[in-house]
């Protein structure tokens, strides 16, 4: 089975994996303060961090394997069924520094309710997942 991806999914997988490396902002865990009071033109000010380099996307094995389960649950295989369900093993998990990317061993269940096992890849460049079905 080959996976056929919609851009719509593609983004979806960019946008699920852009949350990875934080899952809050500096804005939003900053105390509130009252309007007139002394530390409101502080408020609008920037803070430190916002001129400070990003914080790197995690790359431990744990946050590979859910990535790559998050990037390829939805996608459409070529005869129309969709994975629902993926499920990375982070102890397979292997970095491919020639091709910048990831691949672990994944078993993928579909709509029509087979499971196939196979590998699963992330490009890092591209924040994108695919999936190579054993024997293919």
């Amino acid at each position: 089975m080959q996976l056929r991806y919609t851009a719509p999914l593609i983004l979806a997988a960019v946008l699920t994996l852009a949350g990875c490396a934080s899952t809050s902002s500096p804005a939003s865990s900053a105390p509130a303060t009252a309007a007139g009071s002394p530390s409101s033109a502080a408020a609008g000010a920037p803070s430190a961090a916002a001129g400070s380099p990003s914080t790197a996307p995690c790359t431990s094995h744990s946050c590979i394997a859910r990535d790559i389960e998050q990037g390829l649950t939805g996608a459409v295989a070529k005869d129309e069924s969709v994975i629902t369900k993926v499920v990375c093993y982070k102890s397979t998990v292997v970095f491919h520094a020639a091709a910048d990317t990831y691949s672990a061993s994944c078993t993928a269940t579909y709509s029509d309710g087979s499971e196939v096992s196979g590998t699963g890849n992330l490009l890092v460049s591209q924040q994108e997942a695919t999936f190579t079905p054993a024997g293919a």
